[in-house]
């Protein structure tokens, strides 16, 4: 006659009916299917055979987590009091004064040279656009909406990272989203904005808040984690997707700023100082100086 086989496994046992509940919704946010079964001596939490050594690593560590005391996350780096989101409102509207809006005359041929023109990005190989293009907008209730953006994250982010660093994160996730944006038209869409950017700030930190939680060894560690990419997203939804928005520029802004927050919480161990966000910020003007110099004098 052949062994009967268990359908299922007892993984606790509790004479509280409260206690057997909390072991199931630790069980639940790890995804285990379980029962809270009633017994003679009281209440029992079973699990399929296969996810008993699952359940009760969960479990286990739940335990060593309540012993321990409330969870305690890495502190967040503070670089202190930041102007870098000041400095890209003057930035941006410095060239808002100079260019003009892009419905005027475009005397200068600022727009003519410098705006996101998927074609020539594309086809003529054109890359400076994708830089220029941020420092340019359509109208002055473009160039508030996007300084508003700016003070906000672009200085939170400078709070964490430092301000070179802070710079160079903002302005190169909003660089890749302008090039990914082309490529993905290919036609003659044509962008303007710092807004690629200002999303791309807002993707860092969702980044480095990624990192940061997942580093936390404890219960449902990954699910915290993505709590601060899914902050990103909902306001990404809130500000990024109107009738006149460049949902596309913005959702790759995010998207690469993400990647960069995420690549700099992995990589950087400790806070950027004094030679390293000098250089950082050199090479942000440089830039910028570059793509414009590019731009006006790669015609002649």
């Amino acid at each position: 006659m052949a062994a009967e086989v268990p359908t299922e496994a007892v993984v606790r046992a509790s004479l509280d009916r409260r206690q057997a509940e909390s072991y199931s919704l630790v069980l639940e946010a790890m995804a285990i299917p379980h029962r809270v079964v009633p017994t003679d001596a009281g209440f029992a939490l079973t699990v399929p055979p296969r996810m008993v050594a699952s359940a009760i690593a969960a479990l286990d560590a739940q335990e060593r987590e309540v012993a321990e005391g409330p969870l305690r996350e890495a502190p967040v780096p503070d670089h202190g009091p930041s102007f870098v989101g000041v400095a890209m409102v003057v930035t941006i509207t410095a060239f808002f004064v100079v260019s003009g809006p892009r419905a005027g005359a475009d005397v200068g041929g600022w727009f003519r040279l410098g705006s996101a023109m998927a074609q020539k990005i594309v086809r003529d190989h054109e890359l400076w656009r994708a830089v220029t293009a941020l420092c340019l907008h359509a109208d002055a209730m473009h160039v508030a909406g996007n300084a508003v953006a700016s003070l906000v994250f672009v200085t939170a982010l400078g709070r964490w990272l430092g301000p070179g660093v802070a710079l160079l994160a903002t302005l190169l996730a909003g660089v890749a989203g302008n090039l990914l944006t082309a490529f993905l038209y290919a036609t003659t869409h044509n962008s303007v904005g710092a807004s690629t950017s200002t999303f791309g700030a807002l993707g860092v930190l969702g980044g480095l808040q990624f990192v940061r939680r997942f580093r936390d060894a404890s219960v449902g560690r990954f699910r915290r984690a993505l709590l601060g990419i899914a902050a990103a997203l909902g306001l990404l939804a809130m500000l990024g997707m109107g009738e006149r928005s460049d949902v596309v520029a913005h959702a790759t802004g995010l998207g690469f700023g993400v990647l960069a927050g995420v690549g700099l919480g992995l990589l950087v161990k400790r806070p950027v100082r004094g030679l390293g966000q000098a250089l950082c910020l050199l090479a942000t003007v440089c830039l910028l100086c570059g793509a414009w110099l590019l731009a006006f004098w790669g015609h002649r």
